[in-house]
């Protein structure tokens, strides 16, 4: 097995909550870059749309996010980005479940 190849335990805190992720070792610097991107577009919407809920700001920033991936190079049908983005919204709803 590779460095690259284990699994690291991490934990990512997104809009002040932490997410404990089990990931490979190669992807964190992603993750970590990701997680920063989601938080600034988080608090971008924030300033804008004050007084909404939670769950409207996300979808918000979800979109944006979404829609910048596909502008710049994505098509759309990036399984991969599909299924870490199922991930994520599946750990947002978990928490806000919660």
């Amino acid at each position: 097995m590779h460095m690259e190849d284990r699994e690291l335990g991490i934990n990512l805190i997104i809009d002040g909550i932490s997410y404990p992720l089990t990931i490979n070792a190669s992807e964190e610097p992603y993750y970590r870059q990701a997680a920063r991107m989601v938080n600034n577009t988080l608090s971008l919407y924030k300033d804008l749309f004050t007084g909404e809920d939670g769950v409207r700001i996300m979808t918000m920033a979800a979109l944006d996010i979404a829609f910048n991936a596909v502008k710049n190079g994505g098509n759309g049908d990036n399984a991969e980005v599909m299924r870490k983005f199922n991930e994520l919204s599946r750990l947002i709803d978990n928490t806000l479940k919660g």
